[in-house]
């Protein structure tokens, strides 16, 4: 009854405006596939043809955007004149393009229907109509499955992408998928995309060493959602970055979000200012700071230690004050500076007020757990982390990580400094393959 509630909420009140019906067709979906596409190059056409090959009917429901930013009003004409083309070399005169006996491709033009997108709203909003069409369409029976694919204009599925998703417990909100990036022609940007990638598996290593329940990847090109999760938690922010971690964020607490083995999602390599922030304009700040290998881009592991202490003191601060804590702290084997710096940090992040509303609205420790955790999330995990690293607790760089404990990274201490060979070294341990033929 509440995730059907949640739909007629979402629909009545969220949902965005104008959306199309779902051209005349004979059959249904399996799955359905949302892509923000911007200044994409028309083999994108021949990418999605020849990865989503079945046997299961594919729709793909490609955003066409530009943001205001964007001074090249003509960006995306190449794509739409290779639409064209393709419908008309093969007859086609419906909305939808046939890429493949099993798939179809849906062009939404937004850009056409509204305009260039607000500034503070960019690819954010384009994922959210996008998935709201998928929703939409699904809700009507047109999709069959109820999760909604995610992913980007620069990635190659693998062959088994939509497989996977059916080893997922019913229970579960999301699923982020395995991913790596692909080398390209510029060997400076290959070397930055790698030590992104591996900022971001340190954070995820230390979150699962810290005992998180937020330790999963956020890229919107790797994700999937349940549809009534996707509704309950009001769709994909319209932020002009970050609105992957702040949709996943919220579904996590809704339900699990489950981090899948198996096939990469290629991803490219590139350079890009496209979003203010993410995996584009961070390589793009790492190639202009020089000496890559040098640079500082990995969280000090004893944040990490922090904060698993800190998540081993819940239980224990129902019965106790918050003042308390920094010795708390000091029993799970903080030392007395670290241990302070976590109590002043959550002091300022409002722990003494959740304290007392997890308290008042909880009979039970295991309540009071669930409603701390509901506050202590993602978002302010990440918050914990930065402000101890604002104290006395710097980035490292790749060499430094070797040298300090806790070790996060998994394999051999050989491959620690390798950044090829630590890659492999985390695909090993979380079970993922190379490669999405």
């Amino acid at each position: 009854m509440a995730t059907s509630i949640a739909l007629k909420r979402y629909f009545d009140r969220h949902i965005e405006p104008d959306l199309p019906e779902v051209p005349a067709y004979v059959a249904r979906w399996r799955n359905v596939l949302v892509i923000p596409a911007y200044d994409e190059s028309p083999e994108l056409l021949d990418t999605l043809s020849k990865s989503l090959l079945g046997p299961e009917r594919v729709l793909v429901i490609l955003v066409l955007n530009r943001p205001e930013s964007s001074g090249d009003l003509r960006c995306n004409n190449p794509f739409r004149e290779a639409i064209e083309q393709r419908k008309n070399s093969s007859g086609n005169t419906t909305e939808l393009l046939t890429l493949n006996q099993h798939c179809d491709l849906y062009v939404h033009d937004m850009e056409r229907l509204r305009g260039p997108s607000p500034p503070d709203e960019g690819v954010g909003l384009a994922r959210k109509v996008g998935c709201d069409i998928a929703l939409s369409w699904w809700r009507q029976g047109h999709v069959t499955t109820d999760w909604i694919c995610s992913s980007d204009a620069d990635a190659t599925l693998p062959k088994d992408y939509f497989e996977k998703l059916k080893s997922v417990p019913e229970t579960s909100a999301a699923a982020t998928l395995p991913f790596q990036h692909m080398p390209g022609p510029d060997s400076e940007v290959n070397l930055a995309t790698l030590l992104y990638e591996l900022r971001m598996h340190h954070y995820v290593l230390g979150l699962d060493f810290a005992g998180s329940g937020y330790a999963y990847h956020t890229l919107g090109s790797t994700l999937a959602v349940k549809c009534e999760s996707y509704a309950q938690v009001r769709g994909f922010p319209k932020r002009a970055g970050g609105e992957d971690f702040y949709l996943l964020n919220k579904i996590a607490k809704t339900g699990a979000v489950e981090r899948l083995r198996g096939q990469c999602i290629e991803l490219e390599s590139r350079a890009s200012t496209r979003v203010p922030f993410g995996t584009g304009p961070a390589v793009g700040k790492i190639v202009a700071g020089g000496e890559q290998i040098q640079q500082p881009l990995f969280y000090h592991p004893q944040c990490f230690y922090a904060l698993r202490a800190v998540l081993a003191t819940v239980p224990t601060l129902r019965e106790k004050s918050a003042l308390e804590l920094p010795t708390l702290l000091q029993h799970h084997s903080l030392d007395t500076d670290l241990a302070q710096a976590c109590y002043e940090t959550l002091i300022n992040l409002g722990l003494e007020k959740i304290l007392e509303h997890c308290s008042r609205q909880s009979k039970s420790a295991e309540q009071y757990t669930r409603q701390f955790h509901q506050w202590f999330d993602g978002f302010r995990t990440l918050k914990f982390i930065h402000a101890l690293r604002e104290r006395d607790w710097k980035d490292q760089n790749l060499k430094g990580l070797s040298q300090t404990a806790p070790t996060l990274w998994p394999g051999q201490s050989d491959q620690w400094l390798n950044v090829e060979g630590l890659c492999i070294a985390i695909h090993e341990h979380w079970d993922w393959s190379n490669g999405a033929g």
